[in-house]
């Protein structure tokens, strides 16, 4: 047994030693990581200095101390967003000189593993940086990729580019079915390029999710000729469509926008509701705060806050509406409308008015307690407080005078 006992003793001494020497390495491995990370931010901080020099001076002065760098080291350098461009221009320069340009467009054109599927999205943004003139070729490779990762990518440089070419990229991803429309259309709301056009001939796709972000991503432009479009897509079947129509209708549309607005009030989905209300107050349509005012008492919650936005917009216009709105029967139209009182500054003016008077008439006295009876008691200390230290007594005995120092929600 003395002879297994010894062999047990040796593969233990064999293990440790294995383990001690691949921790050495690690640990040496480790080191120098960091020293060429170090050499890097050190190279990167020079080059900051030299922005006055000509390229063959920075070529010379950076040489010596990235001469151990990797080049996935100097891709990482180059791929920074803040770069100086004279310092870009030096590391693009340096990898050049060192492994050749091909060498960053064959990285970026494919990859198979997780090393490589870095390398790939780094050679981009470094390509895409000085507009390689094979970018627009590697982008759509990208945006095609399997990877989820590499297309939004792809995507996300195709939202910055001002190559012409990127425009057809964008939109043909936001129509494409294997990529999520919604991503794409935060490239696409990125974009410096115009769209319009293009967005337009989506308008009547068959998917509904493309027909949605369409609409919604043409409310970047009000000049297209669209508002007739779009009313057309205010009685689409999908919810979503509608609600996307009558968003970007608030924003660019007129006389026929309105007319879908007024239609959409009624619509059975809530969301398309609150849209519906809120694009009457984006088109200043006072005239039909009326209308606006009935959804105040919505059963759905967002419905009743985009009533009192939409009210809001449409400004002290919409007073005598929301006076009759005071003795509605409904709680939350009465609520709502005292709210908007308040939020437009109508009823901290007449309390101060009322406050600095030491006879205050008996008919604004009584208009005052309807609004902040409405409001309840947590609109009424608002009043307090927002009258400050001076004027806050004085307000605070007018609504004692009123009956509204503990008033409770009506």
């Amino acid at each position: 047994m003395m002879w297994l006992d010894a062999v047990l003793f040796g593969g233990l001494v064999l293990a440790i030693l294995a383990w001690a020497a691949l921790s050495a390495y690690i640990l040496q491995v480790q080191r120098r990581r960091e020293a060429t990370r170090a050499a890097l931010a050190s190279t990167l901080a020079r080059l900051e200095r030299m922005g006055s020099e000509p390229l063959a001076a920075r070529l010379d002065a950076v040489r010596p101390l990235l001469s151990s760098a990797t080049r996935e080291l100097v891709m990482h350098g180059a791929a920074e967003r803040d770069l100086a461009p004279h310092v870009f221009e030096t590391l693009v320069a340096l990898i050049a000189e060192r492994w050749t340009l091909d060498a960053l467009v064959t990285d970026a054109s494919g990859h198979v593993s997780e090393r490589d599927k870095w390398r790939r999205m780094t050679a981009l943004r470094i390509l895409a940086r000085f507009s390689h003139p094979r970018l627009i070729e590697l982008l759509a490779r990208a945006v095609d990729d399997a990877d989820a990762d590499v297309a939004a990518g792809g995507l996300a440089l195709l939202g910055r580019s001002l190559d012409p070419r990127a425009v057809d990229l964008l939109v043909g991803a936001l129509a494409s079915p294997r990529l999520l429309a919604s991503r794409v259309a935060v490239y696409i709301d990125q974009s410096p390029q115009h769209l319009g056009a293009k967005l337009t001939g989506l308008l009547h796709h068959a998917d509904p999710v493309v027909r949605q972000w369409s609409a919604t991503l043409l409310a970047r432009y009000p000049e297209e000729k669209i508002e007739h479009t779009l009313a057309e897509l205010s009685t689409d079947p999908d919810p979503r469509v509608r609600k996307a129509a009558i968003q970007t209708l608030g924003r660019v549309g007129d006389q026929e926008a309105a007319a879908c607005a007024i239609h959409l009030l009624t619509d059975p989905i809530p969301y398309v509701r609150a849209h519906a209300v809120r694009a009457l107050g984006e088109l200043g349509r006072a005239d039909q705060a009326d209308r606006v005012s009935s959804l105040l008492g919505d059963g759905d919650w967002w419905v009743r806050l985009a009533a009192r936005e939409s009210l809001e917009m449409m400004g002290a216009e919409v007073w005598p509406v929301l006076v009759r709105c005071l003795d509605h029967g409904d709680r939350f139209v009465r609520n709502g409308a005292a709210e908007v009182v308040q939020n437009l500054g109508v009823l901290d003016s007449l309390i101060m008015l009322e406050a600095a008077t030491d006879n205050p008439a008996g008919s604004k006295l009584a208009m005052l307690q309807r609004i902040a009876s409405a409001g309840g008691v947590r609109f009424t200390e608002s009043l307090v407080e927002r009258a400050g230290p001076v004027v806050g007594p004085r307000v605070r005995r007018l609504l004692d005078t009123m009956g509204l120092e503990h008033v409770g929600a009506v």
